[in-house]
């Protein structure tokens, strides 16, 4: 190295030092490294909404996600070539394609996505982005310098695109009835169209033109939640809370990012009451929430007894219905007592593994808390519970001191690498939480697994997931 010339030398330095630095960051976190252009594009392609997103760069940079959800036929790409970074022409290609998804597809809301060539050659991408806007006001725009360059987590990735999506323009919730309404005057859609005369489809019609415009719902009586379980992973069961929320009158504008549309994100900032899982993880997102004047609070994983007991106490306060909530979740709650019970009966001392950093999914819930959400959980039901993180073992001082921090007294082994983790687990546990792909591994050391985050929330989830660890137990995975 010191034959190189000087310069050679100082650029070689820089990016030892550059890469040592990243190495560093990732190495003292428990999540997974995650490319931004993919980890956006991967979120924004199963969301619905009067949307498109143009991904700047080469056709290849287009294939670095999954290509199915409910927007995929609203995504561009800009098809950039290797002339047009040589020659600098980027721009008006950018421009050509923006026009054109203005036309044929009249989004509401244009997200532009960089790619790594934008990066390297330092596109200023955004000042095309901004020229087309001031040129079409009705259409918001928003452009992203995403890629694979940057070293970053994925709670960084979500927190970035969320605070983008609660930052665009306010979009008001409106009441259901007026929907309700509309079909009682006469338009129900299948009546009217298939069953109707002309004549009586023409008579609803205008009965239904005369309603009153639909009002938005009151400020104070909408909810959103940020973070919390996607109900698909556990059979696609209404969360608990949603039933407890209508009972006492609050209209929960979506459970955000979940299932959640455009028009969920615009409403976000309207809601009087935002509760984010984790708000660690949702720095912008928080601070973009509160300057629309949403505020914010943070609460635990509602999985268990006392953490539940937590979440449902927040909720309470948040919005001024303490006492209403408490009552509609009493019963619940002394029947999970009950069960609790019963179950650090049958599973105190049985030795759990609980694995950490073994996915890419971009599951919010799943990253909260730095993996350890459900912990807590397995304590309470009596299990002796021992965390295995994939990761430098050198390092886990450093992990053990970031637990420490968190105010967690836990047990923790490090192991190197994903095909190692069967030799971690034989003759050692009685169980282990994994990965899905950790299947293997655990066979083969005869070790009956639970896939991650698969505990069932709320206090209705504690009877039904001590059963579940009974029977993994009592005949294998």
């Amino acid at each position: 190295m010191h034959d190189l010339p000087a310069p050679y030398r100082e650029a070689r330095a820089a990016d030892e030092a550059f890469w040592k630095e990243q190495e560093k960051r990732v190495q003292g976190a428990t999540g997974q490294p995650a490319c931004t252009l993919s980890g956006i594009s991967t979120t924004l392609i199963a969301m619905e909404g009067e949307f498109a997103v143009v991904i700047h760069g080469e056709d290849e940079c287009a294939s670095c996600f999954i290509h199915h959800g409910p927007a995929a036929h609203r995504f561009f790409c800009t098809g950039l070539t290797e002339e047009h970074f040589v020659r600098g022409v980027t721009g008006p290609r950018l421009r050509h394609c923006l026009e054109l998804v203005i036309e044929e597809l009249a989004p509401e809301v244009v997200i532009v996505l960089g790619a790594c060539p934008i990066e390297v050659i330092g596109d200023q991408f955004h000042t095309v982005v901004d020229d087309v806007g001031a040129e079409h006001p009705h259409v918001t725009f928003r452009a992203l310098h995403t890629s694979g360059l940057k070293v970053g987590s994925q709670t960084a990735m979500l927190d970035w695109l969320y605070s983008t999506l609660v930052g665009l323009p306010t979009k008001p919730p409106l009441d259901p009835s007026w929907r309700q309404a509309v079909a009682d005057a006469g338009l129900d859609v299948v009546d009217a169209f298939l069953e109707m005369s002309p004549r009586a489809l023409r008579d609803s019609a205008t009965r239904a033109a005369s309603l009153p415009a639909p009002a938005p719902i009151p400020r104070e009586d909408c909810v959103a939640f940020l973070g919390m379980p996607d109900p698909r992973d556990l059979g696609g069961e209404r969360d608990e809370w949603m039933t407890v929320l209508a009972d006492v009158g609050l209209h929960v504008i979506g459970n955000l990012p979940y299932g959640a549309s455009l028009d969920d994100w615009q409403a976000a900032s309207h809601a009087g009451a935002v509760l984010v899982l984790d708000r660690e993880n949702f720095r912008k997102t928080a601070k973009a929430l509160e300057a629309a004047g949403a505020p914010v609070h943070d609460v635990p994983l509602p999985v268990g007894i006392a953490q539940t007991d937590t979440f449902y106490r927040i909720l309470g306060e948040a919005t001024g219905r303490t006492e209403a909530i408490q009552a509609a979740v009493s019963a619940r709650r002394a029947e999970a007592q009950q069960a609790a019970e019963a179950a650090r009966a049958r599973f105190e001392h049985v030795r759990m593994a609980l694995g950490l950093r073994l996915q890419n999914n971009y599951k919010t819930d799943l990253l909260a808390s730095q993996g350890l959400g459900d912990r807590a959980a397995f304590v309470e039901l009596g299990f002796d519970v021992t965390l295995l993180l994939q990761g430098p073992p050198e390092k886990r001082d450093r992990f053990m001191e970031m637990y420490a921090r968190r105010g967690l007294d836990v047990q923790l082994e490090v192991f190197p690498d994903p095909w190692s983790i069967g030799d971690h687990l034989m003759d050692r546990f009685d169980i282990a939480v994994l990965a899905d792909h950790m299947r293997a591994e655990c066979q083969r050391a005869r070790v009956p697994m639970l896939v991650s985050r698969m505990m069932h929330p709320g206090y209705a989830g504690v009877a039904r997931n001590a059963a579940r660890l009974a029977d993994l137990l009592d005949h294998g995975s």
